[in-house]
């Protein structure tokens, strides 16, 4: 009994001896050239072994390799597919004992793999096995190569670099630590792992199906999860050489956090939050595109499709969107300061805040995109069908439908980088608007009732929404039609002067009923100059031309109103005879002040002399007005015309031209 215990323990110390000499007997040569050619088979590519090879007993029976590197692709910019400081391959004892390597475990340390795709689309990870040369040689057939299977693929402080032959576009992954398990080609493969990019940590895992279609040009199931400081993001779909298809759910707490971390900078301080995006994606060499996809960003939401591709290094998006509301002015930089210049309490001031457009050169867009409710500064639009275009820097919006305060219109905004920040230019033309809601959110004005047809044209430069209407020009024209003018009774003030002196017909309560209300604008560094404003009522007729400081958001005009026995002439001849009281209109939109212009009654007496006409006639009846040709000298007019005073000086005095009032604007008043 002891003989054989004796026995059994000299072939257990003759076997621990064995293997712990076996690293040192072992014909390593043999191993490095079964590898590489094994790689060669396998692959098509060449396997260098710049190191050593040597057989290790702890912690993993295997082949160490040191200063490995697998050859590229054919025209490759990298020389090396993948290089490594060493390569560790864990191996069944007994088939390694006769010359076969059954792959158990493979570990690599601080790898650097190089993807590429050239410039026809192909990527350097389709390999060309040489299967022929592998059946025509038995000593390479053993162990089965081309059906690799391993328990684990170990990946320590790895680099991941990607580029795009077609494009140029070009992206680096590292602190990539991972493990892969493949018990064979035939069987799903996983991988679980962490990675930096962008200075940021990501974490991911994926189930590959089939991993030997990925080997030919077939495709595989393939689930993926990557979750991160940004972003979240699920897909289950299916893999292959020419990229990935299936469905995907995105989802971020700050899109404007997900852009900058992706090296692109949103405009604005506020808007690009929350934001979830669902649908069948692909991804390709080409770019990305969704389809089927569903979006909601700052709490709207949305139906379409999306494309994004990378030409000359600079993204493409090209997409059709349904949107149930936007708000504009978050993306665009822009927003509504509180306070009022000049004191114009109730009117919200221009705003100083900057507007960036430079982002604009980060991208190129091609979008179609129809809004159910969309809002731009305080202008609120039912439903609009526009298309947005950016490209080299300057963004390009067709607006092919606006349903707005109860109106219609189409037209077109330009928005690009100048030398001046900015630069803005609106082609407009509405129709059958509200005038009180829509004045009042486009220009805080709330002075004016009825349905009005706007057309603007103009342009203006800038860093801020100010600065903006400061450098504004171009034209507008106007037309408002069975409305009301508030704050004022111009038929009032017609009839009587002493109403206009004493402000009876002006007020919160005073108003003016017209059936027209036209003219037309030329603007200019800010500031709108009309000469034909045109006013039809039922009992008032008036012409006027004053000026509109849109920057200083002011108006002065001078308007002559003339009055009319009744309602007889609305509509009809715009001169019907009657002696006007022209008056003032200036200050601020929120606080309008009215004065009358008392040269303009002389002007119409003297028209009269002229025409042979007795001059007080027209004063005579509900008028009024011979009170104040008594007032001015304390003479009572005579039936025939004459006062007591003197006669009228022969010499006529020079006529005021119903534009003089506006050279005190322009500088060139007394």
């Amino acid at each position: 009994m002891s003989r054989f215990i004796r026995w059994g323990l000299l072939a257990v110390g003759l076997l621990i001896a064995l293997v712990l000499l076996l690293p040192f007997v072992l014909p390593a040569s043999v191993y490095k050239e079964q590898i590489i050619q094994a790689a060669r088979q396998s692959t098509g590519r060449e396997l260098a072994i710049d190191g050593d090879l040597s057989v290790s007993f702890w912690p993993t029976l295997g082949v160490v390799v040191d200063k490995v590197r697998f050859a590229n692709a054919p025209g490759a910019v990298a020389s090396d597919m993948v290089s490594m400081d060493s390569l560790v391959v864990g191996a069944e004892l007994f088939p390694l004992l006769s010359g076969t390597l059954n792959v158990t475990q493979i570990k690599l340390v601080n790898p650097v793999i190089n993807l590429e795709v050239d410039q026809q689309g192909r990527g350097n990870w389709v390999l060309q096995p040489q299967q022929a040369a592998a059946a025509q040689s038995p000593s390479t057939d053993q162990g089965g190569h081309g059906n690799f299977s391993f328990r684990n693929v170990e990946l320590t402080g790895g680099v991941l670099a990607y580029r795009d032959a077609r494009t140029g576009a070009s992206e680096r992954v590292e602190a990539i630590n991972a493990l892969v398990k493949l018990p064979s080609l035939d069987e799903p493969m996983s991988l679980s792992g962490e990675l930096t990019w962008n200075k940021e940590a990501i974490t991911l895992s994926a189930d590959l199906a089939n991993p030997r279609l990925l080997t030919g040009n077939g495709q595989s199931g393939l689930t993926a999860k990557v979750a991160g400081k940004f972003l979240t993001a699920n897909f289950a779909g299916d893999a292959g050489t020419g990229g990935v298809t299936g469905a995907i759910d995105l989802r971020t707490d700050s899109a404007r956090g997900l852009a900058t971390w992706m090296g692109v900078a949103l405009p604005g301080a506020q808007g690009f939050g929350a934001l979830t995006l669902a649908g069948d994606m692909s991804a390709s060499g080409d770019g990305v595109a969704f389809r089927k996809a569903k979006l909601s960003l700052d709490g709207m939401s949305g139906s379409g499709e999306l494309k994004l591709t990378q030409a000359n290094s600079k993204p493409y998006v090209k997409g059709s969107f349904a949107l149930d509301r936007l708000n504009l002015n978050a993306y665009l930089g822009a927003s509504a300061a509180v306070g009022s210049p000049s004191g114009n309490a109730g009117v919200a001031a221009w705003s100083d805040a900057p507007i960036d457009v430079a982002p604009l050169k980060l991208v190129n867009a091609d979008l179609d995109f129809s809004v159910d409710a969309l809002t731009v500064g305080k202008l609120k639009i039912s439903r609009s069908v526009l298309a947005i275009a950016i490209s080299a820097g300057k963004l390009s919006t067709n607006l092919k439908q606006l349903e707005l305060y109860g109106g219609t219109g189409q037209g077109s905004l330009s928005l690009q980088e100048s030398a001046a920040g900015s630069l803005l230019g609106l082609d407009l033309v509405i129709s059958g608007v509200e005038a009180e809601p829509f004045l009042t959110d486009a220009m805080g004005f709330q002075k004016l009732t009825g349905l009005g047809s706007v057309t603007v044209r103009v342009a203006a430069s800038g860093r801020s929404q100010r600065s903006w209407m400061q450098s504004l020009g171009g034209s507008a024209r106007f037309q408002f039609v069975d409305g009301t003018i508030k704050g004022i009774n111009l038929a009032e003030i017609a009839r009587t002067i002493s109403s206009a002196l004493t402000g009876a017909a002006v007020g919160d309560s005073a108003t003016t009923d017209f059936s027209e209300l036209s003219g037309s604008y030329v603007i200019k560094g800010g500031v709108a100059a009309n000469k034909d404003l045109k006013l039809a009522g039922p009992f008032v007729r008036m012409d006027g031309a004053g000026l509109v400081d849109i920057a200083n958001q002011a108006a002065d005009y001078r308007v002559a109103p003339k009055a009319v026995p009744s309602a007889q002439g609305q509509g009809g001849n715009h001169d019907l005879a009657g002696l006007g009281i022209p008056f003032r209109i200036k200050g601020p939109w929120s606080k309008l002040s009215y004065e009358p212009d008392l040269s303009g009654v002389a002007n119409n007496a003297i028209d009269a002399i002229l025409k042979g006409k007795n001059p007080l006639d027209g004063l005579k009846g509900d008028g009024g007005f011979g009170t104040l040709f008594q007032g001015a000298g304390g003479k009572k007019s005579q039936p025939d015309g004459t006062t007591d005073s003197a006669s009228p000086p022969t010499q006529e005095p020079k006529k005021e031209s119903p534009l003089d009032p506006l050279k005190d604007i322009f500088g060139g008043g007394q």
